[in-house]
């Protein structure tokens, strides 16, 4: 479930948490400005 913070107990669960799909959950893109004065 995508709403559960580990998939499994053992091998089952494995890259649920660390995987790019639930990276991507925890990212919000955004722009910054950076100007040398």
């Amino acid at each position: 479930s995508a709403e559960m913070p580990f998939g499994g107990v053992k091998d089952s669960g494995y890259g649920s948490e660390g995987g790019p799909e639930a990276i991507e959950a925890y990212l919000n893109v955004r722009s910054v400005a950076v100007m040398n004065v």
